[in-house]
């Protein structure tokens, strides 16, 4: 990854800058993936940060104290054996005396949970000492919290290496590269490895590469909504939206909604009735027009046809008429 120490004292300084406003945990990564990867040495890494840690910027150290916390969590027995001798432990004494508040509190939690993960392990016992011999010089140690301290009982653990995917067992090769599980340590393919979650029991606070065992161990309640997903038909959106928290029963209506709505629907019931005698009326009158024949026309002719018609004579004169 890197050719000589360069690329690592540029990402130490990067992780370590005091112009940052939050830990820069790309560069915290890179870091201690070089050091699981065996690029760099982790004597290298830990004699960097005790420069940083030495700084007079109070942001300084507290970010090389951050890089310090992330190494000794997920590199393992390399960086462990590095910080577990007296020479670095003196020097974080030193450093803890005669520095700001802020940073004494995270020298002493770190030394403490130092000290409890590795109480049963006799090749540490310098760092249990050093915790020992603090406590009666007056420190006041905060609280542990169980983040601090749950990689006690987990640690991370060293890479593995193989030819092969180990879930789905397809050849590295050109197209087909490998990637490592920040949890279990195996290599995986792509898409095998292709989801991502954060790691608190590694003090990876940052979303990084697992293989799908380790994503639905360390994220249950996505499975769950997975599974309930599948049973419901529903979308997994839907499922973990608060809307398939509420209630899906009808709203109860008081007693002065229900007499509302039943004067309504009365209302609406006789209005439907009244329309209906309406048109029957209508109906009615329209059919009795049509049955009734309209009379005949009257003719200008028709006051002369009561009586029987008398011939009329060619002639017309008074002459043709008989004399009494």
């Amino acid at each position: 990854m890197f050719k000589g120490n360069s690329g690592v004292d540029k990402l130490i300084d990067k992780a370590t800058s005091q112009q940052l406003l939050e830990a820069d945990w790309d560069s915290i990564l890179q870091i201690c993936d070089s050091i699981r990867s065996k690029d760099v040495q982790a004597k290298t890494v830990i004699n960097s940060l005790k420069k940083k840690i030495s700084d007079r910027n109070p942001n300084v150290q507290l970010y090389a104290l951050q890089v310090l916390e992330s190494c000794v969590k997920n590199c393992s027995t390399p960086v462990h054996d590095e910080i577990s001798n007296k020479s670095f432990m003196e020097d974080l004494r030193e450093v803890c005396v005669r520095s700001s508040e802020v940073v004494k509190n995270k020298i002493l939690l770190l030394v403490q949970a130092w000290a409890q993960a590795f109480r049963n392990e006799t090749k540490y016992r310098v760092i249990i000492d050093t915790f020992n011999m603090m406590k009666p010089e007056g420190y006041h140690f905060p609280q542990l919290k169980e983040s601090d301290a749950m990689f006690v009982s987990e640690k991370a653990p060293d890479w593995s290496e193989g030819p092969c995917c180990h879930r789905c067992r397809v050849e590295f090769g050109s197209f087909t590269r490998k990637h490592h599980c920040r949890r279990c340590g195996q290599v995986f393919c792509q898409k095998c490895s292709a989801k991502y979650s954060t790691i608190p029991n590694f003090g990876i606070e940052k979303e990084v590469r697992v293989c799908d065992a380790c994503y639905d161990m360390l994220n249950p309640s996505s499975t769950s909504s997975k599974s309930s997903s599948d049973e419901t038909g529903l979308p997994p959106e839907y499922i973990a939206s608060s809307l398939s928290k509420e209630t899906q029963q009808p709203k109860q209506r008081t007693e002065a909604e229900c007499k509302e709505e039943e004067e309504l629907q009365l209302a609406l019931a006789l209005s439907m009735d009244e329309k209906e005698n309406r048109n029957i009326i209508l109906a009615e009158r329209h059919g009795e027009t049509k049955s009734t024949p309209p009379p005949p026309p009257v003719s200008s002719n028709s006051i002369y046809s009561s009586g029987p018609q008398l011939p009329l004579s060619m002639g017309g004169g008074e002459e043709d008429m008989d004399p009494e």
